[in-house]
């Protein structure tokens, strides 16, 4: 009687977990395990082959200035993780340039550089609290982003429960490159696209939650939030008065991390970003001129060559066959508003702002798929009644 009792539990057990992968990811136990799997081999490989950029340096000094605030102190922290890592990561594959060689050499230049990237302060606290754990900081913030690239791949199974094109979508230059980004991107990627998500899955307090999180990880994403809960009052997701509750919230916090992170004004990061790297913006921060600002955004011609006009095309191509009841009709315009405003505030078209709004299109491309795959087997079956009553 017991083994047979252990053996209906063990059953059950087992049933109750093919259920669950079949519920929540739209695929059998297998296939979930696999798709496990092969998330975590993409994700430990962006670990093991990180892109090779000077930001890591500038970043380990960010993590290690929660803590420390002499200028030597941070700049021989940050030097020793740098040096750490393996090649192709020494200094002289990316100090050639003057600024870069000066933030190398001069530790009281180098300090004043880490307001810029202290400014996502949920991924520098993150590496902080890993730090802190025992771990090196670039061995921190690299395992952040291997991390959200898994998470990024679970969240496409769970959304689109296509087992066949979600691992196709993952393996996109701009998708597959988060993981091996040390970068705050990654991070604000995967709390994004989950918060989007849950909106989509009627999860709407989750949503908010994690698009306050975003804007922790990256300040600069209250630009979305904001358009984002106008939408939500629009569509009455939200009722006017939350609204205007969360867009007040939604300000404070941007204010708190700029405030608590020390984050530059505009006219310095645009001047710093797009014109010329000043090595001492606390003491000497020169400010972009309105003319220096619309050679910047002249540059913007360049887009036609990048990823961005691929899922743009995507994204337009999938909007014209939704139907009108899927949020992704109203989400795609929104998104691509988003990034109008985006480019004209910071004319950086790199991919890393921008991947959350590919995997957006990427999941409305395979549910449209399933839409017409449905449209077909419905005209066929019923061309076949038809053909079966003439007969």
């Amino acid at each position: 009687m017991q083994i047979q009792f252990q053996a209906r539990s063990g059953s059950t057990a087992f049933s109750d977990t093919r259920s669950l992968a079949r519920r929540w990811f739209g695929c059998s136990s297998l296939v979930l395990f696999l798709y496990t799997v092969y998330c975590l081999a993409l994700a430990m490989a962006a670990y093991l082959r990180p892109l090779p950029t000077f930001d890591r340096l500038l970043y380990a000094g960010a993590v290690a200035s929660l803590r420390y605030s002499d200028p030597a102190t941070l700049h021989r922290i940050a030097r020793a993780e740098f040096d750490a890592q393996p090649y192709p990561f020494r200094f002289e594959s990316v100090a050639a340039e003057p600024y870069f060689a000066d933030v190398r050499d001069n530790p009281y230049h180098f300090v004043q550089q880490l307001g810029l990237f202290r400014a996502k302060l949920g991924y520098v606290a993150g590496g902080y609290v890993l730090w802190r754990a025992g771990l090196p900081i670039l061995v921190s913030l690299r395992l952040i982003s291997a991390f959200s690239l898994f998470v990024i791949g679970l969240a496409v199974l769970a959304w689109t429960h296509d087992a066949v094109l979600s691992p196709l979508l993952l393996l996109t230059p701009p998708v597959l490159n988060t993981g091996r980004m040390v970068t705050a991107d990654p991070l604000s990627t995967v709390m994004i696209f989950l918060a989007i998500f849950a909106l989509a899955s009627s999860r709407v307090r989750l949503s908010l939650c994690l698009l306050a999180v975003s804007m922790v990880v990256r300040a600069d994403n209250v630009v979305f939030v904001l358009l984002l809960l106008v939408w939500m009052v629009w569509r009455k997701h939200l009722r006017l008065s939350a609204g205007v509750l969360c867009t007040m919230l939604a300000v404070a916090t941007y204010a708190i991390v700029k405030r608590i992170a020390g984050i530059y004004g505009w006219r310095v990061l645009m001047q710093h970003g797009f014109v010329k790297p000043e090595i001492e913006p606390i003491n000497h921060p020169i400010l972009i001129t309105f003319t220096d600002y619309l050679h910047t955004l002249a540059g913007l011609r360049t887009i036609l060559y990048t990823f961005m006009t691929i899922w743009i095309l995507v994204a337009t191509a999938v909007w014209k066959r939704l139907p009108k009841g899927s949020i992704f009709f109203d989400l795609l315009p929104l998104t691509g508003l988003y990034i109008v405003i985006r480019l004209l505030m910071f004319p950086n078209f790199d991919d890393r702002f921008f991947v959350w709004t590919y995997l957006l299109a990427g999941v409305a491309l395979i549910q449209t798929t399933h839409i017409t795959a449905s449209d077909v087997q419905t005209t066929v079956e019923n061309t076949h009644q038809e053909v079966s009553f003439d007969d």
